[in-house]
Parts: structure tokens; C-alpha cells; sequence
């Protein structure tokens, strides 16, 4: 049985000796118990906040990218990130294989190549449209060409004159081979001439990134990172963290609950207990290796040559 945020509560509760929560009394409780559904949070933050990379909090995020579109925002639970694990998702329609993304300093990009990014023209629809309508109606036409092509989505339009500020005409829907589609209000609309398949990522101050070349088809990346989770709310509510290490979180719990209460030796006595707890989960999920390899060459004539494979388990 799963651990809830009710039941996690009541085992701090109980070493209290509190009267324990229901879950119709859980939203209504006052005091101790209040103050044991706080000490919960912020045990599970202080876990998750001690160690990046636990494997309970790992996630793949898988992006459809934007034609003309240079730069992108992480997810908003994201933790950290691993740069090392960017690539593009192999498509066989788009015409573009699978490989991983080199990586660039964004100073080394602003010093090579951030001019990609003026050669690319970019507003939003402000309206609705269907796959046949042939004028396309925008938030501004500032910096398009006269007359060309832009892109919506996975969908080329060209387009003969601009009518107006704010509108596109003379469209031919599904340029290109593409494929006419329904164009929701707020969309991305983008000009260019360049891009490709995209090859670097680049980590950006905002820590956020963007890519070099930027994408001139909805291609897929995918990258591993892992999350911050948000904070337990409703009684049943379960945290990322692995049912075994329950006890983990109840110590800290019960630590902060002494701390509140101003009872400095159980405070001290249940944060050394939490902070050991802590540490075996580090070497339990993070520092655990099942081999090691030696690659160590020996010389020639001494004891044989070649490379020296040495396992333990």
C-alpha cells in the first residue's frame, strides 16, 4: 500500500502520541497536526534538495520543435538537466535520422553563430482558421517579406501580398507537400530561409536552451532531466519517493516538529537519525556501481599485452 500524505502525517502524529487525522478530518486539522502536515513537505523538499539525480525524480521530455524557432523552455518541474542526453528522434518523414547533440557554450555561440537567429521573421495568428481559408490574420506582418512562404506548425503556406498589418492573402494552403490544417488562435507563424535538422544545444543564462541550426521542420528531441516535485496537498496525495524510505521522511518530519516546538535535544537527536538516513539513500540510488574497469595497458613483454579487464560485483 502506497504511502499518503494522511499516512505519513499520522506516523509523525503517533511518535507525538496526537490524536491521529481521518481523511475527512485532514483538510479541517489545527495545531500539532497542522504543524506534523507541514514538517512533512518540508522533510520531502530537504531530501530532494540534498541530491540532484535521485532516479525517482527522472523524467524524458519529448519536444516537437517549431519551425523557425531557435529557442525553447525546460519544463517547469525541471531540477536539473542533462545536457549529455539531447538528441533528435529519428523520422523517416521528415528524412532525418536519429543522433545525439553536441553541446556549445553560449558565449562560443554569441561569438559564432547568433546571427541565426536575425534571419528568422516571427509573429502569432490572432484568430482561428480553417484549412481552406486563404487569408491569414496575425498579430503583426512587421519584417515578412511582400510576397513567400511561412510556416505554421507542420503546415507551408505561401502567400502572394500582405493586405494589411495584420493579414497574410493570396494564401495556397499546403505548400510544399505539407498538409492543410486547422490554425488555433496564438500559433507561432515564422519566415526564414536557412535552418536544418538541428545539431548543438546550447545552455542558455535563463537556463534554458536553444539550438544551433534552428529547426526548419517539427522534428522531436528528447533529453533526460529530473524534477522538483510540488509539495503533497490533498491526504492522498504520494510523494516520488520510494515507499522504503518512509522512515527517512518521518525522521525529518519529526525533527522539524521538535524544532517548532522549541525542544532542542529531540530536534538534534532526530536530525542526526534523518541526516544518516539521507546518506544511505545516496549510496543506495547514486554511488552504487555493479563493476569497475581498469584501463590500464601494460607494457609489452610484461605479463602479456594488451588491454586489462578487471571486474567485481
Amino acid at each position: 500500500m502506497a504511502e499518503t500524505y494522511l499516512t505519513l502525517t499520522n506516523k509523525v502524529i503517533a511518535r507525538l502520541n496526537e490524536v491521529a487525522l481521518t481523511s475527512t478530518t485532514f483538510s479541517s486539522a489545527r495545531g500539532i497536526q497542522v504543524q506534523c502536515q507541514n514538517a512533512i513537505n518540508e522533510s520531502i523538499r530537504f531530501i530532494n534538495q540534498r541530491e540532484f539525480n535521485y532516479p525517482f525524480n527522472h523524467a524524458t521530455e519529448s519536444k516537437t520543435l517549431t519551425a523557425g524557432v531557435v529557442r525553447y523552455t525546460l519544463p517547469t518541474s525541471t531540477k536539473t538537466v542533462d545536457y549529455n542526453t539531447f538528441r533528435i528522434v529519428q523520422n523517416s518523414t521528415l528524412g532525418n535520422s536519429g543522433y545525439k547533440l553536441g553541446q556549445l557554450d553560449y558565449n562560443d555561440y554569441i561569438n559564432r553563430v547568433v546571427n541565426q537567429e536575425d534571419e528568422i521573421s516571427t509573429t502569432t495568428t490572432s484568430t482561428t482558421h480553417t484549412d481552406s481559408v486563404t487569408t491569414i490574420t496575425v498579430s503583426s506582418t512587421t519584417g515578412f517579406d511582400s510576397s513567400g512562404t511561412i510556416v505554421i506548425g507542420g503546415e507551408t503556406i505561401t502567400y502572394t501580398a500582405i493586405g494589411s498589418s495584420t493579414t497574410f492573402t493570396g494564401c495556397t494552403r499546403g505548400a510544399n507537400r505539407t498538409t492543410a490544417a486547422t490554425i488555433a488562435s496564438g500559433v507561432t507563424v515564422t519566415q526564414f530561409t536557412k535552418g536544418g535538422v538541428p545539431e548543438i544545444v546550447v545552455r542558455t543564462p535563463d537556463n534554458n536552451y536553444l539550438l544551433y541550426p534552428f529547426p526548419n521542420k517539427e522534428y522531436v528531441i528528447k533529453f533526460d532531466y529530473y524534477t522538483f516535485p510540488t509539495d503533497l496537498a490533498a491526504h492522498g496525495d504520494t510523494t516520488t519517493i520510494p515507499d522504503r524510505f518512509a522512515p527517512v521522511i518521518i525522521d525529518g518530519a519529526t525533527a522539524f516538529v521538535y524544532q517548532y516546538r522549541g525542544e532542542t535535544q529531540q530536534y538534534q537527536l532526530n536530525m542526526q537519525r534523518f541526516e544518516q538516513g539521507i546518506k544511505n539513500m545516496q549510496t543506495l540510488l547514486i554511488n552504487k556501481f555493479s563493476y569497475l574497469r581498469s584501463t590500464f595497458i601494460p607494457r609489452a613483454g610484461v605479463h602479456g599485452s594488451g588491454n586489462v579487464d578487471i571486474r567485481s560485483v
